[in-house]
């Protein structure tokens, strides 16, 4: 019972934040089921208005939470999101733990349905970063799709941006650092710690580790 009105409690506190993030980034018709559900305790940064997109055939209250859930014995963060001239697409049910942080500057950040992530996701997406369907994280994950600066090489400026993607039913264990130009296939895992600096893999079913991370074994499954 005490648990019950603990959540009843949390629902209303969060309820100003939530109406106004859905009436603000999805058009009316989703917006008054109130797909998404957001933490009071996630900050809003500079948010464009219908900056996000549901690609589902079901839209349902609360289908999208924001700021919730996450393994207690790892500290959260602040959950912070901004979208600035860029897009995030939902596929379908998704949960982000608390203390994400996700900015979306010029670009277009994509998740499956059924995604999850543990506690402190971040996400710096300036062109493209797509995650698949049925992707689970661990704790402390992050990606960038850009180096943030030139680097010059032999007096040439190289390219700073880039893309990631990610396939379907993919983990990604915890602290692990994905780049820019990264392309991970369907049903792989990518181990604990392990950064990821624009591998490519070309088959599925691989156990990815290391930094810079490789491929290390191969005909690998897995379940939760």
């Amino acid at each position: 019972m005490i648990n019950i009105l603990k959540q009843f409690l949390r629902y209303i506190v969060d309820l100003p934040k939530t109406i106004y993030f859905n009436y603000h980034c999805l058009p009316k018709n989703q917006a008054r089921k109130l797909p998404v559900r957001i933490s009071h305790s996630v900050k809003l940064g500079l948010i464009d208005k219908n900056s996000i997109i549901i690609n589902s055939d079901k839209i349902e209250r609360s289908m999208i939470t924001l700021g919730y859930m996450g393994g207690q014995f790892v500290s959260a963060n602040n959950g912070y999101i901004s979208i600035v001239k860029g897009k995030i697409i939902f596929g379908g049910s998704c949960n982000l733990g608390e203390g994400f942080g996700i900015e979306v500057n010029g670009g277009t950040l994509t998740f499956g349905d059924n995604f999850y992530a543990n506690r402190n996701l971040q996400i710096e997406c300036r062109n493209s970063i797509t995650f698949g369907n049925d992707d689970l994280l661990g704790w402390n994950v992050s990606f960038r799709d850009t180096d943030g600066h030139f680097i010059i090489e032999n007096g040439r400026k190289k390219s700073f941006i880039g893309q990631i993607e990610i396939g379907d039913h993919v983990w990604m264990a915890s602290d692990v650092i994905i780049l820019k130009n990264s392309h991970i296939k369907d049903d792989c895992v990518i181990a604990c710690r392990s950064t990821v600096c624009g591998l490519k893999t070309e088959k599925t079913n691989c156990l990815i580790a290391g930094t810079p991370a490789e491929i290390i074994k191969e005909n690998i499954e897995w379940e939760e």
